[in-house]
């Protein structure tokens, strides 16, 4: 293999290690913004966040069972299993049928 990309497989490598400490650092249910998480692994890394932001979002999104990622104002990247909430039941409206039918014919 060429050497350029094996020093890229590397960087990749220790990038994703270092997002998965992190993420294993947090407690169960611990909610952390996918930029935040990028500047702790750039830290550890010793990359700027932007360059292994790419990456942190790759880990984030396809870590099943570690890590999993919701959206909206209070999304982020949140540790554990996503809760799995119950599924409505659906009323069913009762439909009243006449016994006898009413001749309206004059």
């Amino acid at each position: 293999m060429n050497k350029n990309i094996e020093s890229q497989l590397e960087t990749i490598k220790t990038v994703l290690q270092a997002a998965s400490t992190v993420v294993e650092n947090m407690s169960d249910g611990d909610r952390m913004q996918i930029k935040k998480l990028a500047e702790a692994v750039g830290l550890s890394v010793g990359m700027e966040p932007k360059q292994v932001l790419g990456f942190v979002n790759h880990f984030a999104h396809n870590s099943a069972g570690l890590v999993y990622v919701t959206r909206g104002k209070h999304g982020g990247l949140i540790k554990g299993v996503k809760v799995v909430k119950p599924a409505k039941v659906k009323r069913v409206k009762a439909v009243v049928v006449a016994d006898s039918v009413v001749d309206t014919t004059v």
